[in-house]
């Protein structure tokens, strides 16, 4: 005999179950903004200190490609709702919530520990970088699935 898992329509969850879009979105964006702007500060820093030497370029076009196709969904996501009133009225489940900011919290530390282990390894700053694509690349792509799902919910309460 098989048993057969359904999943309850939103509608019909417990009111704890469920969280507003409009602060999913505002707590993931505040977490890859601020993460992400601590992130550019302190590459700013080291290019301004000449820490990568001629390889500032290769830094940057690392960094860029990693942080900003996500940035710039959750942007132009709250940019585009911030006047619509109907995203008051969408919820989504929590548990997805906290899948989708637990993930995007495990890349963004990721990205950040490339960047501040280099002073306590032997290998070259820029090979590091290229290295961590090894993981960043399938683990970025994680975590644009979970918040492509929930920067474009519209299902309302």
């Amino acid at each position: 005999m098989s048993t057969t898992v359904r999943e309850r329509p939103v509608d019909q969850l417990p009111p704890d179950k469920l969280v507003p879009l409009d602060h999913v979105r505002t707590r993931l964006a505040i977490l890859w903004l601020g993460t992400a702007g601590a992130i550019i500060l302190t590459l700013v820093i080291q290019s301004l200190r000449q820490v990568y030497g001629t390889s500032v370029q290769e830094v940057w076009g690392w960094i860029l490609p990693t942080l900003m196709p996500t940035l710039g969904l959750i942007v132009t996501v709250l940019g585009y709702t911030a006047l619509d009133r109907r995203v008051i009225e969408t919820v989504v489940r929590r548990s997805f919530f906290v899948l989708a900011f637990w993930l995007s919290a495990s890349y963004l530390f990721l990205v950040l520990l490339t960047i501040l282990i280099q002073p306590f390894t032997a290998a070259d700053p820029v090979g590091l970088m290229r290295m961590s694509n090894l993981w960043l690349g399938p683990f970025q792509g994680l975590v644009a699935s979970a918040l492509g799902v929930l920067f474009v919910s519209k299902r309302r309460r």
